[in-house]
């Protein structure tokens, strides 16, 4: 389909100067990919909560690298970051998000951590907080809590997945269940807080459970579980990342893995929001990275449907729906990262879809769509 869907709303929600840094040291560079759920308020009406990604870093004068003191307690809210500064000596080579040292750690420049949203039906802010909504208490939160997802569960509680980058544990998911965005609790109960999905990046529960699609010595062949979507990362050398999906009994052991995206030209495909269920099919969108002429890195958001009871096996996808040209006169200027469009949550009521998308890891833009328009354009494409 040649003619993509045009938005019939498009705004900023979030910008890096919205912001004020959590370090005298650190200036904002970011607030972008955010997680997002319908939630009611008192009253009954309808509002979206979001949870965007903060991101802030000493100016490039010096070279100081962040990182959070952890104390690894449970519900700690009270955080200090604290700063390592590398030699020329230790120094292997620089990059523009990161500094490669020669012991062959890869370390960012900038730290990264939540803050809450709320916008009412009519889009409007209503609620921006400064203070972090998810504080950094475990090992694996020591470098920052990255692209939040919120999935709302049939039960009520809301899972949220969020993305950790560690020199020793390299890139993984954490999980951590809530009832109100006040408390977050952790997945394991006993022993460790370590409920991470190590190597696997980008993961976005379904809001229902899914039938099991084979059995094991364990479970049953039908057994109701949660449902993920997921991006692998290790090996990208060998096989180029693209999207799974994975079930679990638990939230923390996966397995049954079955691939739904395929590169067909080098691109490298991950998860963008959780799945929404609309038409007897769950509808989400993901990203999509390939590069321009310029052999710049360049991310687009394409849309997907799924089979309700098996979503490995009925699978469409649209082509691309959003780019970053589409956004040249409301943001003309290059981001933090340029090329960059990063649609991490939706939310669909009335028959409008709202898209969430950070752009050049800088702004947070908020996209409306009529969801017919949406379901059309993967059908056609």
């Amino acid at each position: 389909m040649k003619n993509k869907p045009i938005p019939f709303e498009r705004k900023i929600i979030a910008c890096p100067e919205d912001y004020s840094s959590l370090s005298e040291q650190c200036n904002v560079i970011g607030a972008f990919n955010p997680g997002a759920t319908l939630i009611k308020n008192e009253q009954g009406d309808l509002e979206t909560l979001l949870m965007i990604r903060v991101a802030e870093k000493v100016p490039n004068k010096k070279l100081l690298l962040p990182f959070f003191e952890i104390r690894n307690e449970e519900h700690l809210k009270e955080w200090k970051i604290n700063f390592d500064e590398p030699s020329e000596k230790e120094i292997n080579k620089y990059h523009k998000k990161s500094v490669e040292l020669k012991n062959g750690v890869n370390r960012l420049k900038h730290i990264s951590l939540p803050r809450l949203m709320k916008l009412n039906s009519k889009g409007e802010i209503i609620e921006r907080r400064q203070e972090p909504c998810l504080y950094p208490s475990w090992e694996y939160e020591r470098f920052g809590i990255e692209d939040v997802r919120i999935t709302s569960m049939e039960d009520r509680r809301y899972v949220i997945t969020y993305v950790c980058p560690h020199r020793e544990f390299g890139v993984s998911t954490a999980f951590k269940i809530t009832k109100d965005f006040n408390k977050f609790e952790e997945v394991i109960k006993e022993n460790t807080p370590r409920p991470i999905f190590s190597g696997i990046k980008d993961v976005v529960v379904f809001p229902e459970k899914i039938s099991s699609p084979s059995g094991t010595e364990i479970l049953k062949k039908e057994s109701k579980l949660y449902t993920a979507l997921v991006r692998p990362n290790a090996f990208s050398d060998i096989s180029t990342p693209g999207i799974w999906v994975s079930y679990s009994p638990d939230l923390v052991h996966w397995g049954q893995e079955h691939r739904l995206t395929i590169s067909k030209e080098g691109e490298i495909t991950g998860t963008g929001t959780p799945p929404i269920k609309i038409e007897n099919k769950w509808f989400a969108a993901y990203h999509e990275t390939t590069r321009n002429q310029k052999k710049e890195s360049v991310y687009n958001t394409k849309l997907m449907s799924m089979d309700l009871k098996e979503p490995w096996k009925e699978f469409k996808s649209s082509g691309v729906l959003l780019e970053r040209e589409d956004y040249l006169s409301l943001l003309p200027k290059r981001g933090y990262i340029p090329n960059v469009v990063f649609t991490s949550a939706k939310t669909e009521q009335d028959g409008i879809t709202t898209l969430y998308s950070g752009i050049d890891d800088t702004w947070t833009v908020m996209d409306k769509f009529y969801t017919e328009d949406l379901l059309k354009f993967i059908e056609k494409s």
